[in-house]
C-alpha cells in the first residue's frame, strides 16, 4: 500500500503543480472567496472553502463506498499558517494556490486510504472465498477429480480481487448485481410516438 499511496501522491503533485485546469480552479474558488476584492483570503473563507470541496469528494466517493475523512479546522488552520509565507493572518493568490494544492493532496491521498482499506480487503475477502471454493469443489468425491484440472485454470490471484471488488460494490450499491449494470448498462428501448 506505501507504493500505491506514493504513486498517488506523486500524480496528484505533478497534476497541481503542472495543470492549467488546477490553476484555473485556484482562480475561480480564489475569485469566490475573495468577496471584497483585495487579493487576499482569511482563514475562515479558506476552511469554508475546504469544506465545500470535502462534501464533493465524499458524494464522489460514496457511488464505491469509499468514507472520506475530511481535515478537522486545526488541521485546516495547520495548513492555512504553512501557505501563509508572509504571515499576515491571509492568503494572497500564490499562497492560496499553495494552500489549495496542500489540500487536493490531502484529499486524494484519503480517497486512495479508503479505497485501499474498503477494496484492499474485498480483495483479500475474495482471494479466501475462491481458495475455499476450489479446496471444497476438489474434495467432492467425483465431481473434484473432473472439475481439478479446470478449476487449475482459475487463477487465484486474479480471480479472487476482482470478485471481492465486484461484491464490495454490490454491497455498496445494495445490488450484487450492480457491477454489471454500471459496466453493461440496460439497454433502452426505442421511444415510440
Amino acid at each position: 500500500m506505501p507504493r500505491l499511496m506514493q504513486a498517488v501522491e506523486a500524480k496528484v503533485r505533478n497534476f497541481v503543480q503542472n495543470s492549467e485546469q488546477f490553476k484555473q480552479v485556484c482562480r475561480k474558488t480564489f475569485a469566490v472567496l475573495d468577496r471584497d476584492g483585495r487579493g487576499r483570503v482569511s482563514s475562515d473563507e479558506a476552511a469554508s472553502c475546504v469544506e465545500a470541496l470535502f462534501e464533493e469528494l465524499q458524494q464522489a466517493c460514496t457511488e464505491y463506498g469509499i468514507e472520506l475523512d475530511p481535515l478537522g479546522p486545526n488541521e485546516v488552520l495547520d495548513i492555512f499558517r504553512e501557505c501563509d509565507y508572509d504571515a499576515n493572518a491571509t492568503l494572497d493568490f500564490n499562497e492560496f494556490q499553495d494552500f489549495y494544492s496542500r489540500v487536493i493532496t490531502y484529499a486524494a491521498m484519503k480517497a486512495c486510504a479508503g479505497f485501499g482499506k474498503t477494496y484492499g480487503l474485498g480483495m483479500l475477502a475474495g482471494i479466501a472465498g475462491v481458495m475455499a471454493v476450489k479446496a471444497t469443489v476438489r474434495r467432492l468425491p467425483l465431481l473434484g477429480a473432473i472439475a481439478s484440472p479446470l478449476l487449475g485454470l482459475v487463477p487465484t490471484i486474479l480471480a479472487g480481487p476482482v470478485l471481492g471488488c465486484a461484491v464490495v460494490y454490490g454491497i455498496t450499491q445494495n445490488d450484487l448485481f450492480a457491477i454489471r449494470h454500471k459496466l453493461f448498462p440496460p439497454k433502452q428501448q426505442p421511444i415510440r410516438d
